[in-house]
């Protein structure tokens, strides 16, 4: 939490930056994803899809290996995406006044 006077500061220069430029503002009001989560992000997707052709592959061809695999790996992902969830939620609760 910032003293009173830093946040005062900050909500001085928003309102200059969104008199002089408001579609800038509102991008970054908007906010965007750390480099590191969006990289996690797309790791996660992919794994999803590695997991859905191995599940489909492993039907289709009969193979009881591919299948199980992926049938292994779709818990590990929804953890993943819950965690990735919370961890989110917690810096927005972290970044409301």
């Amino acid at each position: 939490m910032l003293p009173h006077r830093d946040r005062s500061a900050l909500r001085k220069i928003e309102e200059e930056l969104a008199a002089s430029d408001p579609v800038f503002a509102a991008t970054l009001s908007q906010g965007v994803l750390p480099a590191q989560s969006r990289r996690w992000r797309k790791i996660l997707v992919l794994a999803e899809a590695t997991v859905l052709l191995m599940l489909v592959f492993g039907l289709m061809a009969g193979d009881t290996g591919w299948f199980l695999w992926g049938l292994l790996a779709a818990p590990l992902l929804v953890w993943a995406h819950r965690a990735m969830l919370q961890r989110g939620r917690e810096r927005a609760a972290d970044d409301q006044p």
